[in-house]
């Protein structure tokens, strides 16, 4: 999960795209207490309905983190996401998203857009290994309201910004135990090739039995332009469970 981002990866929560009604559900948590007590929790909930070339998304989920008992951290984000496959290797996506962070200042950051995925490769051999590559073109109109009452009282606050949508997703998956998947994002302001945003995500996911799974991530984030209160290179990872149904 990517809830301390401002780009957001969905791409490890269903990696099978079956007909008909799927549930994925993801926790984590860490809790230390001693000299120092915090909290941290993260989740998520999505649902994932598929008929004949149209697949239909809703994506949800947040993080909490207190110390001594005050909130650090409350983040939270929605996305609803449509696809429309043309043929085996191509499809067409459409996307609007809401999301809220406290740790990257944004009261508000609201999405809309669309583009174009292409499978570029796909291997399979002796159906123990299967290797995939995919990419997307596309564009979409980002809004962000930023915490006024914590920047210095000139700064920039508010953004309606028009950003290019690149993306490449690598995955691998082996004797259906093991699915390794690499996604790389690319967000351009139109208008400014020094304003840019980029994430790259590993995530790892063992398959434990049929609806559980042990998910492993690692997270990089650079924003080229960010609030002067933050830095602009995010490292995080994460360990948890997945859950679907």
């Amino acid at each position: 999960m990517i809830f301390g981002q401002s780009i957001v990866n969905t791409e490890k929560l269903f990696n099978k795209n079956k007909d008909g009604l799927q549930v994925s559900s993801e926790f984590n948590g860490t809790s230390i207490s001693g000299n120092a007590s915090v909290f941290i929790l993260g989740y998520s909930l999505n649902f994932s309905y598929k008929k004949n070339k149209s697949l239909l998304r809703l994506f949800s989920g947040g993080q909490y983190i207190s110390q001594n008992k005050t909130e650090v951290s409350n983040s939270a984000f929605s996305q609803l996401r449509y696809d429309y496959q043309i043929n085996d290797k191509s499809r067409y996506f459409m996307f609007t998203q809401l999301q809220s962070n406290a740790i990257l200042l944004f009261n508000k950051r609201l999405l809309g857009g669309l583009g174009y995925r292409r499978n570029l490769i796909n291997i399979e051999r002796d159906s123990s290994s299967k290797i995939n590559f995919d990419l997307s073109l596309g564009v979409m109109q980002e809004e962000e309201v930023l915490n006024r009452s914590r920047l210095p009282q000139n700064e920039k606050y508010y953004t309606n910004y028009t950003r290019s949508i690149f993306s490449m997703v690598w995955s691998w998956k082996y004797k259906k135990k093991l699915t390794v998947i690499n996604t790389t994002y690319f967000q351009q302001y139109l208008f400014s090739l020094a304003d840019y945003r980029l994430l790259n995500e590993t995530n790892m996911l063992y398959k434990l039995n049929k609806n559980l799974s042990l998910s492993l991530d690692i997270e990089y984030r650079f924003d080229s332009d960010p609030p002067s209160l933050l830095t602009n290179k995010d490292l995080n990872s994460n360990l948890g469970l997945v859950i679907v149904f």
